[in-house]
């Protein structure tokens, strides 16, 4: 197990992959219609096409003008939240209560679990280190282990 030196941070914004994945499809999608049709599309076929594109240009304005970082602290992890991640959640490791993977197509999002809420860590706004975010989930999972164990001490103690 690698273990993360603390403090870190590290970007957690779109990949330049998926940015020109989604508007890939678009255009390939435009390009077809156009090509089997002998015309541009219209109505639905071509809104079809254009929300990847749009899609994308949010992606890459998010990328550009909202620069995020997912901080590990200490005592705790401050995770990018929200629309476009414009907002910070402070999760103290304290309080990690479970951590879990949550399969989507072509993505996986780390689940954290804490006593008030569950904060989504996805793999596709983490920088292209497959083994970064095995790291960062080994990290988590020991932090709850940690937590469940400290509890299950505490009630110990308490009877």
């Amino acid at each position: 197990m690698e273990l993360l030196e603390l403090p870190c941070e590290y970007p957690y914004n779109p990949r330049p992959r998926l940015i020109f994945l989604v508007s890939g499809v678009g255009l390939l999608w435009i390009g077809v219609q156009r090509l089997s049709w002998g015309r541009m599309p219209t109505g639905f076929s071509l809104w079809f096409g254009l929300l990847p594109l749009m899609l994308a240009l949010l992606l890459g304005v998010r990328r550009v003008a909202f620069d995020r970082r997912l901080l590990l602290n200490k005592d705790e992890m401050v995770l990018p939240t929200g629309l476009l991640q414009r907002g910070a959640a402070r999760i103290a490791y304290a309080s990690i209560e479970g951590v879990w993977r949550h399969y989507l197509p072509a993505t996986v999002v780390l689940r954290v679990a804490t006593e008030k809420c569950i904060f989504e860590i996805v793999s596709v706004l983490l920088p292209d280190n497959e083994s970064f975010y095995r790291a960062l989930e080994e990290f988590l999972n020991l932090k709850a282990q940690e937590n469940a164990a400290n509890k299950g001490i505490s009630k110990s103690q308490l009877t």
